[in-house]
């Protein structure tokens, strides 16, 4: 049984970071209140951090949708998403894996 927070009392989503990635090229998507100690690799940010993966700029930006531009994004160092990973700090998944429309099973 998992206990209760106060996110869930608030019905607030959980606190969470996300990152886009095209090839090498990483945006932060969420959690920019985290973004220093993420880049740090030190206090406190929620892991894991995840990284949803495009298979290209077209991909992400039907993703995105059209009022909105990757370059409003943190850019992100590949050496830190490499940090990540190596520090199992990391959850990578697949765009095609994500169900944007939740009424949909």
């Amino acid at each position: 049984m998992r206990d209760e927070t106060d996110d869930d009392k608030n019905n607030e989503p959980p606190l969470r970071m996300v990152l886009f990635a095209v090839n090498e090229t990483y945006w932060l998507a969420q959690g920019e209140e985290f973004l220093n100690e993420m880049l740090k690799g030190s206090g406190y940010f929620p892991t894991p951090v995840t990284c949803i993966l495009f298979t290209d700029g077209n991909e992400l930006q039907e993703f995105i949708g059209p009022d909105m531009n990757v370059m409003e994004f943190w850019g992100i160092n590949p050496d830190v998403v490499a940090r990540l990973r190596r520090d199992n700090h990391l959850k990578e998944i697949h765009a095609h894996q994500i169900n944007p429309d939740p009424d949909v099973t």
